[in-house]
């Protein structure tokens, strides 16, 4: 029996190479789990983003409804103020429209003439003193365009604001004479008249119905229901980032228009300095945009959704571009992700530890059967050297009963029988002679003992060798001894089966421009089919019917060829089957 020799280092490779693969694995899953969970938190985010889109909509829907049924008290209270005031603006006073403004349920009331010697317009006479100040109104935009229409056209068809007959309503807004902080403002003429009647109130119903449900209150509601969200922010789709439209009112205070603050909603505490850069490629490309961002200490996910303008499906509609800014808290995350790179970790350790246990009882295994393997070798090698080395002393021992013999036959004259039996005894001593001259003592002992199996099995064994004296060989004896031992036992086998006359064995070594070569032939049956060669060397093949044999003979030998970079070539030639080795010895 023979065991292959497994090189330890390349198995210490391959396990270093598994472990490696392991950790590759586990990290490349720790960084797909990670940017898995980063993208499930994003999308989470632009989806609660769509929900609060939605619900502002819905919310300023209400508020614009608000807003437009206010504008209406205010388009009937102006036509009461206008029944009872004279159609000639010199002839009216202030006191008298603070009475009307009183009875009319308003917070003031304000007349707008042209402008003398201009097409400007401004405030003649009000109940409110600071609107007095207001003596142009060319600065204030589509709302100056609605006063010109009012006293041109006496309708307004912009699609800004409230538009009704001869009247016209603006958003609710900062006034620009700083008489409150947020008025609603009406604007009414006939025609009847060369003045417009403007009526305001402060806009506490819009304010307490956005604060009942406005685009704060659905803010702060959402920030409540979802733990992981820190702050969520409305940015101004067209004033993030820029410059802050100021505007004076005729106090000389200064104050932005509600439309024109950067922050519409929510609150905004939570920046850094590429807020901007997100903002700007959140409105670019129309997709969400998240960040990972350090904040006190901690790492929060930013994700920036862009919310369009709708589409204008009304006159009253009133809306602009902004972009929903959520800051969510990803420690929980880190967590989970931690927990996963520790339970990662683990894995690689008990693996680790699994493996070197692995290898421990494999090298355990190995060291036991190659030790057998060895000491087996080694036996038979000993067994083959003892058998040699009997046959020289029982040939010194038997020298005197030789020579006592042929005396014997000399002095009586029996010339033939003395020759007769010289001839023998120098037919065995050449047999031994050629044995030794073998020169390498591991064959010649293998040698011997084959020729002693051969006598036993009626086999005539040839054996010829040449250049193995002193040959510095690169392939260790043992298996010299493997690889042509299981070719004879592999010869010996094959003729065994033919008659006596036909068992015929021939053996070949040696050695020549630092390359070992043998040749083993034998004999084949005539119905021997040569299809077999290519499956000979398989493990497990036999030709043998019953026995131990295990069919690991030719197998063992390709492989120990091989492994000293050896080459193996069969062929039949005249009936025998030869199998010549050659294997570098340098």
């Amino acid at each position: 029996m023979s065991f292959m020799r497994i090189n330890s280092r390349i198995i210490y490779i391959i396990f270093g190479i598994a472990v490696l693969l392991v950790a590759i694995n586990n990290a490349s899953y720790y960084w797909y789990t990670k940017t898995l969970l980063k993208d499930d938190l994003s999308a989470r985010m632009a989806s609660t983003a769509i929900q609060i889109r939605t619900s502002i909509e819905q919310s300023k829907e209400g508020s614009f409804y608000t807003e437009d049924l206010i504008g209406e008290k205010l388009r009937t209270a102006a036509m009461f103020i206008q029944g009872q005031i004279n159609p000639d603006v010199d002839l009216i006073t202030n006191e008298q429209l603070r009475v009307l403004a009183k009875q009319a349920g308003v917070a003031g009331i304000s007349l707008m003439q042209r402008v003398a010697g201009s097409d400007d317009i401004g405030v003649t006479k009000s109940s409110e003193p600071k609107e007095l100040k207001i003596t142009s109104t060319k600065p204030f935009g589509y709302w100056f365009t609605a006063y010109d229409q009012l006293l041109t056209k006496h309708n307004v068809t912009i699609a800004e604001g409230q538009s009704l007959a001869n009247f016209w309503s603006g958003i609710a807004e900062v006034p620009a004479s700083g008489a409150s902080e947020v008025s609603k403002f009406g604007f009414y003429n006939d025609g009847s008249r060369d003045y417009i009647t403007a009526v305001f109130v402060n806009a506490d119903q819009v304010l307490k119905y956005q604060q009942m449900v406005g685009s704060d209150t659905i803010v702060k509601k959402t920030v409540a229901a979802n733990h992981d969200i820190i702050e969520i922010s409305g940015l101004n789709g067209t004033t993030f980032g820029k410059p802050p439209k100021i505007y004076q009112d005729n106090n000389g205070e200064s104050f932005i228009s509600i439309y024109d603050r950067q922050v519409l909603f929510g609150s905004y505490a939570i920046k850094h300095a590429d807020d901007i850069d997100r903002f700007t490629e959140a409105v670019q490309t129309n997709k969400p945009v998240s960040v990972l961002k350090k904040w006190k200490g901690k790492t929060v996910l930013k994700t920036f959704v862009y919310i369009p303008a709708k589409t204008r499906v009304s006159d009253v509609q009133r809306d602009v571009p902004y972009v929903i800014a959520i800051v969510s808290d990803y420690t929980s995350i880190e967590n989970t992700l931690d927990r996963q790179l520790i339970r990662l970790a683990l894995l690689v350790v008990l693996f680790t530890i699994f493996s070197l246990l692995c290898m421990y009882l494999v090298f355990r295994y190995m060291g036991k059967s190659k030790e057998i393997a060895v000491r087996s070798t080694q036996e038979l090698y000993i067994q083959n050297m003892d058998v040699m080395f009997t046959e020289i002393r029982s040939q010194r021992h038997d020298f005197l009963n030789h020579v006592q013999t042929m005396y014997a036959l000399l002095s009586r004259g029996k010339k033939e029988e003395q020759l007769r039996y010289m001839e023998e005894l120098i037919e065995e001593i050449n047999e031994v002679n050629d044995i030794i001259r073998i020169g390498h003592p591991a064959v010649a002992a293998l040698i011997q003992a084959k020729l002693a199996q051969a006598m036993r099995t009626k086999i005539l064994f040839d054996h010829h060798f040449t250049g193995l004296e002193g040959l510095s060989l690169g392939v260790k004896s043992v298996d010299i001894v493997k690889i042509i031992g299981n070719l004879i036992d592999n010869a010996f086998d094959e003729v065994s089966g033919l008659v006596p006359e036909l068992r015929h064995v021939i053996v070949k070594g040696w050695s020549e421009s630092g390359m070992l070569f043998f040749s083993v032939a034998n004999l084949v049956h005539e119905d021997f089919d040569p299809a077999r060669v290519n499956q000979m060397f398989g493990t497990g093949f036999s030709t043998k019917v019953g026995g131990d044999h295990s069919g690991l003979g030719l197998a063992v030998v390709k492989e120990r060829v091989e492994y000293y970079k050896g080459t193996i070539d069969v062929k039949l030639v005249e009936g025998y089957i030869h199998f010549e080795l050659a294997i570098p010895v340098l």
